[in-house]
């Protein structure tokens, strides 16, 4: 359990006006986090090892000078909760061989990218530009899985491995630009799927 008082936060936006797009740096004078972790692991046998934990926050904005009516919402960039569980296997199967293997789960909850949120503000921008709607700065909760299935020896490994194996279309990051009624957006990284060797000299 945790509780911790974060004084001037900074988080990036992009300005759009006659100046043209200009990305800064602004201060929220004030946040609270509070917040429980929790974490495990468990080897039922000499093979096979599980783990899982997880991470639940609440966040609030306590003082914010630049922009007054924010305070009372949430932390930018701080999600209200992760997870993370999986397990892996290591079993003997001839001489020095061994089955390698492993499966896990990341989860993700909703993300504020901006100190306004779920609300409109007027702009500076060209009179062409509408007012900033700033419900387009949340990040919906995401879920990504990973595989790995192979086979080793006491210094050599030879595994499949897929990441993202879902193909769950996620977004890495969220860079608020309101005043086009919308963010830059970095998307996640799709289904991806190799094969890896490795040899311990």
């Amino acid at each position: 359990i945790y509780h911790v008082r974060v004084d001037d936060m900074q988080f990036f936006e992009f300005l759009v006006g006659p100046f043209g797009l200009l990305r800064v740096v602004e201060n929220i004078d004030e946040v609270e986090i509070t917040g429980i972790e929790l974490s495990g692991q468990w080897s039922p046998t000499d093979t096979i090892n599980l783990f899982a934990g997880g991470n639940w926050l609440d966040s609030e904005i306590n003082a914010n000078s630049v922009r007054p009516d924010t305070v009372g919402n949430k932390s930018p960039y701080t999600p209200d909760w992760t997870f993370n569980a999986g397990g892996d296997v290591r079993i003997p199967i001839g001489r020095s061989l061994f089955l390698l293997g492993s499966l896990d789960f990341t989860g993700v909850g909703e993300t504020w990218f901006h100190a306004v949120q779920g609300q409109e503000r007027p702009t500076g921008a060209a009179a062409a530009f509408v007012n900033g709607e700033y419900s387009v700065t949340e990040r919906d909760a995401y879920w990504l899985a990973n595989a790995r299935l192979g086979v080793g020896g006491e210094n050599w490994s030879l595994v499949l491995f897929g990441r993202n194996i879902g193909d769950e279309e996620w977004l890495q990051e969220v860079i608020p630009a309101p005043e086009f009624g919308g963010s830059f957006t970095h998307p996640g990284t799709l289904a991806r799927w190799g094969v890896e060797a490795s040899l311990i000299f």
